[in-house]
């Protein structure tokens, strides 16, 4: 079977290559190619004319042309790109806000708690104050006590 497939691909083959031999046999000249030249000449002339035709059809309905059309094509592209850059932009700020408000969120919280213990600190230490200055007030009492004691005693 397979065998049938390799003869009808080489049978393709060799009709092709016959084919592309006599098509390159009757283009292969000077002649074919001034004729096509002249054709390909022709045919941009009408499509010159065919063009000015719609042009002007189209001013006179008010309509764009392709130049137009193509000149606010690229006007859109622009701008799209101008808007997904924008858009782009937007979500990273976005982005960026929500993670400094949950930094401040949390420095905020540190911020209590620090100043929780150096309230609590500045108590003791006023307290530890306040006890230390009774201390001394008390001795300072005992000294003047005794001096006293000892003025009494010396008079």
């Amino acid at each position: 079977m397979e065998s049938m497939h390799q003869d009808r691909d080489s049978f393709y083959k060799k009709i092709e290559t016959e084919i592309n031999k006599r098509i390159h046999a009757y283009t292969n000249n000077r002649k074919f190619t001034i004729a096509f030249g002249n054709a390909m000449e022709t045919h941009v002339k009408h499509l010159k004319i065919h063009r000015r035709l719609a042009t002007r059809r189209l001013n006179q309905l008010g309509l764009p042309n392709k130049d137009e059309i193509s000149a606010i094509s690229v006007r859109i592209v622009d701008y799209e790109e101008k808007l997904d850059l924008l858009d782009e932009s937007i979500f990273w700020m976005n982005k960026r806000q929500k993670e400094n408000r949950n930094k401040l969120k949390m420095i905020r919280e540190s911020w209590g708690a620090l100043q929780a213990v150096l309230e609590k600190e500045t108590r003791e230490i006023h307290a530890c104050k306040l006890k230390s200055l009774e201390e001394e007030l008390n001795e300072l009492k005992q000294l003047f006590e005794l001096n006293l004691e000892e003025k009494k005693h010396d008079e």
